[in-house]
């Protein structure tokens, strides 16, 4: 019988657990050590990863971030601010190790509840909330990915190329500050927040500018009109963050953008690009994701509470008054509550 044993490992300091879920086929960019450092320099978040070792080798993590707030509690989320972050584990035996663990440190903690996003080992426990999650399967074979596209996504993006729409590639700062300028408008509109300015140079010192991402902008003469986040790491790619002008919508510059994102991920040999989570609300974002001949599925959090000894379904708070507020103020104000606001949000 092998010996198992589940250590706290620190990401950030232990290069070897980096180098091991690299070699992964479902890590992601959010398992990474870079994108604990981000959470952690951005917002002060303590990063705990549980890791399996059989017979003294790496052989799953369950990666958590310990989120202490005096005005949301303090409590373990796997991840903050990741769409997804399931354990990478060979077996559900395994994964009940490492969750037997996490429990009983966030016990010693007093954490107010533990969050798994994504993960597929609790499927047989109540969801806390559910999304929808769009994966393009890719290839370097562009006539195969185009001919997987709706016919009106495809149409939309002639329609932008015929509009001399054009989109630019890069890691550049400036190409982040570009794309913060689209986001901070994105998020008025939403009546949102915007994440603080801070939190994206983190993103492009940490990760964009180490070749584990790049910004998409598109562009129409010298206006920027929409922008695009993707990281990568492993075999996997993900679309982080969009933005858009909505003046400028009847270009159909998003249909391009994503297509010629599509394409780069290909070309670069991730296997798999996925759209991010959705909210089943949002129909319009569900259907223009749907364009991209990706396969949707649900995506699952769960949320643990410590005071109940059981995984919760919480009562949801309806923020829409809130929200239409938040769409009147101005972009500088709502970057102030946003500064005050992410290191508690997570």
């Amino acid at each position: 019988m092998p010996n198992k044993t589940v250590e706290l490992i620190d990401p950030l300091k232990d290069k070897r657990l980096n180098d091991w879920l690299q070699g992964c086929n479902d890590t992601t960019i959010f398992h990474s050590s870079g994108w604990a450092r981000v959470l952690a320099e951005s917002y002060g978040y303590r990063p705990v990863y549980f890791t399996l070792y059989v017979s003294g080798n790496c052989r799953g993590c369950l990666p958590v971030m310990e989120v202490d707030s005096a005005l949301t509690g303090k409590r373990g989320v796997c991840l903050s601010f990741s769409d997804y972050c399931g354990a990478i584990v060979e077996s559900k035996q395994d994964f009940r190790l490492l969750l037997d663990a996490v429990l009983a440190y966030g016990r010693t903690r007093r954490w107010r509840y533990a969050e798994f996003r994504g993960e597929a080992h609790l499927m047989s426990e109540n969801p806390s909330k559910v999304y929808a999650h769009h994966v393009i399967e890719l290839s370097n074979d562009e006539k195969l990915m185009l001919s997987r596209v709706r016919k009106s996504s495809a149409r939309n993006i002639q329609t932008a190329v015929k509009e001399g729409v054009t989109v630019d590639m890069g890691n550049s700062l400036q190409g982040v500050l570009d794309f913060y300028r689209l986001h901070c408008l994105t998020r008025r509109r939403q009546g949102l927040p915007p994440q603080p300015r801070s939190y994206f140079i983190k993103l492009h010192e940490l990760l964009i500018a180490r070749n584990l991402g790049f910004i998409a902008l598109a562009r129409q003469g010298d206006a920027t009109v929409a922008g695009l986040i993707c990281l990568h790491f492993g075999s996997n790619a993900i679309y982080k963050y969009g933005a858009s002008d909505a003046q400028m919508q009847h270009l159909r510059a998003n249909n391009l953008l994503f297509w010629e994102v599509i394409k780069k991920c290909g070309r670069d040999g991730f296997g798999r690009l996925s759209l991010g989570r959705t909210d089943p609300d949002n129909e319009g974002l569900l259907n223009f994701k749907n364009g991209w001949g990706g396969s949707r599925t649900d995506l699952s959090y769960y949320r643990y509470d410590f005071a109940g000894n059981a995984f919760i379904h919480p009562q949801e708070r309806n923020l829409e008054a809130y929200r239409q507020v938040l769409k009147k103020l101005p972009v500088s104000l709502l970057r102030a509550l946003g500064k005050i606001a992410y290191r508690h949000m997570g």
